[in-house]
């Protein structure tokens, strides 16, 4: 499992670049953008995103 971000409604904040302990996630076009091979599941990133742009499946 890991984290996927939803770009439609992605605000490009970096709220869950600040937030992630692995530093998974980058900002790419202004969107979020997660590595999968980095990325712990820990749901850090689903927890400080304002719009809800990012679950984990």
């Amino acid at each position: 499992m890991t984290a996927v971000v939803n770009v439609e409604s992605c605000s490009g904040c970096g709220e869950c670049v600040q937030v992630c302990p692995l530093d998974a996630i980058t900002m790419q076009n202004d969107k979020a953008s997660v590595d999968p091979e980095v990325c712990g599941d820990c749901g850090a990133c689903v927890d400080a995103c304002p719009t809800q742009s990012i679950s984990i499946s």
